[in-house]
């Protein structure tokens, strides 16, 4: 049976820095002219929007060469007016999606987008099982390290059985940056996105063990020579 193909004409909001995936939740501030007005008309419509991480965050007016391919549609869950120029929203991730074709760009982003079905995983190899193991494992010891409790995100990693959607969210939560995101976000094979993330965990975690290392030694010279000090003064 052929694949139907799924394509869409809908409003589009250039991210800066900023990458949303399939099935998360994420809220950010939104302040460019344009995007407030891609917002309205979402919500005008279906509440469905097309979100899609720019390459450079500079740029503050951005074509089509200069957005990322592949996206994500999202459902807007709400939006609170901060400022007058300012809005800050919670959307949430419904599935990949490819730019095709950007048809206008005032007063917004307005184009077609193709919908990118996800790759099923019919079987889980003894490969997969151990890493979406280790995933979990290594997301559990970011949480800690970073001293931000995640009780129920740990716990719904922990009964997925989708290798996709692990590496999904532990992409979504992990500050990795925007550029690898991006770049993760348009890779389809699942197990071969869940390898990437896990790659890119340990050496996140490798990172974070020596700042912390950084830190108790500096802190213990300061401790040192403030005891010295005071030692001096008496």
């Amino acid at each position: 049976m052929d694949e139907i193909i799924v394509s869409e004409r809908m409003p589009i909001l250039a991210l800066r820095g900023l990458v949303v995936f399939p099935k998360q939740m994420l809220h950010f501030d939104v302040g460019r002219e344009k995007s407030i007005k891609a917002l309205e008309l979402a919500m005008k419509a279906d509440q469905r929007i097309f979100l899609v991480a720019q390459k450079n965050i500079e740029d503050d007016d951005p074509t089509e060469k200069q957005l990322y391919s592949v996206g994500v549609v999202t459902k807007i869950k709400q939006i609170l007016r901060v400022k007058d120029n300012l809005s800050r929203i919670l959307v949430e991730g419904e599935y990949r999606a490819k730019l095709t074709d950007l048809q206008q760009s005032e007063p917004c982003l307005m184009g077609r987008v193709e919908m990118l079905p996800e790759r099923e995983v019919e079987t889980i190899s003894p490969r997969c099982e151990a890493l979406m193991r280790e995933a979990v494992v290594h997301f559990d010891e970011y949480l800690e390290l970073i001293q931000r409790p995640a009780q129920e995100l740990q716990l719904r990693l922990i009964a997925s059985h989708e290798p996709g959607y692990i590496a999904d969210t532990i992409l979504q939560h992990v500050g990795f940056d925007y550029e690898k995101k991006a770049a993760l976000l348009s890779l389809m094979a699942p197990v071969s996105r869940l390898e990437q993330t896990v790659i890119l965990l340990r050496r996140e975690l490798e990172v974070l063990r020596l700042e912390l290392e950084i830190q108790e030694k500096t802190k213990e010279r300061i401790d040192q020579n403030q005891r010295e000090y005071f030692l001096h003064e008496q």
